[in-house]
């Protein structure tokens, strides 16, 4: 039977986290009653894929399955790719990255947003100021300032 992955998957890192990616990939499959089961695989270089993450639960070929992986590190880049087996033939993804998240700093009246982490700092966090009504967030060394996007804790 011939399964095959369509494209390489695509990551994200998810909102208001600072320790979960969201990897989406998509098999087909010649005989589309198989059932496939896709298996995240990652590592924080594209050399060292070897940490097994998150299955899916079974799917039919041809849809798109969402797999997310938490507990992972702050601010790092995260090198993936995905399994897809059919119980017959197991096939490979090309490798894909994505960074995590940094936490900002809780401020007075509200809380913080987990935002893209900046090249100024390799703190792994954001200073968050002034952000009573929306504010910036600061990076260190004077970088480019950023809305702050709050939200309520």
């Amino acid at each position: 039977m011939l399964l095959y992955l369509v494209g390489t998957p695509s990551g994200v890192a998810k909102e208001n986290t600072n320790d979960t990616i969201i990897v989406t990939a998509m098999a087909t499959d010649q005989d589309t009653n198989d059932t496939l089961i896709y298996t995240l695989w990652y590592g924080i270089s594209a050399d060292s894929i070897t940490t097994k993450g998150v299955s899916s639960d079974t799917t039919r070929s041809g849809t798109s399955v969402t797999l997310t992986q938490t507990g992972l590190n702050n601010n790092t880049t995260y090198y993936f790719t995905v399994t897809v087996t059919d119980s017959k033939d197991t096939v490979s993804s090309n490798v894909n990255s994505q960074k995590t998240l940094c936490r900002g700093d809780a401020c007075s009246g509200g809380g913080y947003n987990n935002e893209p982490c900046t090249d100024c700092s390799e703190t792994g966090k954001v200073t968050c100021s002034s952000c009573n009504g929306g504010g910036t967030i600061v990076c260190p060394n004077n970088c480019t300032n950023r809305k702050c996007n709050m939200f309520k804790l």
